[in-house]
């Protein structure tokens, strides 16, 4: 009888218990809204990225930046999942969603990154971040993905915009050393195939990482 008693009690407390953890499984319009755009600006900037990687060539900061935010975008992915929402795919690399046009320079470029990952902060702080007060887990992630921008991302691009640009190369330790706007592989006669359509398809102007 012990036994039983305690055994019906632990099922009474898990079924009261129930509610609660389903209720934590539901997203608020703010906070789904918010979700997804965050993805959003990290599907842009994967596509944005891949597309300098193919107009100034793989031995450019671009390359590391462009994974990065794929990693990102898998965070925020998981995030949906776990509160069941619909993930939509990347339109931004198959060209169903406009991408912002490619700056014409590898100098132009640089400073669209500085002023792209300083927008990408304030979004967080200002917009995103303030629509998930109460979500622990989307909080941990959107400061994670914000402190990206600040200690990693914007100090890259603000180095390059200098002058003192490190090339993936030399990351990686082939001795490939520094690089400047001048000399960075994948100048101008470099295009990767799909960016002139890619440029075609990216004259709308694009809220989020990449513009001007």
């Amino acid at each position: 009888m012990i036994k039983t008693g305690i055994l019906s009690a632990v099922a009474v407390a898990a079924c009261l218990a129930m509610p609660l953890q389903a209720a934590t499984k539901t997203l608020s319009p703010e906070a789904e809204a918010a979700l997804l755009e965050a993805l959003n600006d990290e599907y842009h900037a994967q596509a944005f990225y891949a597309a300098l990687v193919d107009e100034y060539g793989a031995n450019t900061p671009f390359t590391n930046i462009m994974e990065a935010e794929a990693k990102h975008a898998e965070k925020l992915i998981a995030l949906l999942e776990k509160y069941g929402v619909e993930v939509p795919e990347n339109g931004y690399l198959d060209g169903s969603l406009p991408l912002a046009p490619i700056p014409p320079t590898l100098a132009d470029a640089y400073a669209t990154g500085v002023r792209g990952e300083i927008d990408n902060i304030a979004m967080y702080e200002e917009s995103l971040l303030p629509d998930v007060v109460g979500y622990k887990d989307i909080t941990r992630v959107f400061t994670s993905l914000k402190t990206a921008s600040e200690t990693q991302h914007l100090p890259t691009f603000e180095r390059c915009s200098a002058g003192d640009c490190q090339t993936v190369a030399s990351n990686s330790g082939s001795g490939a050393g520094k690089q400047t706007g001048k000399v960075a592989k994948g100048t101008s006669s470099q295009k990767g195939k799909g960016q002139k359509e890619r440029q075609r398809k990216g004259q709308g102007k694009q809220k989020g990482r990449g513009n001007s």
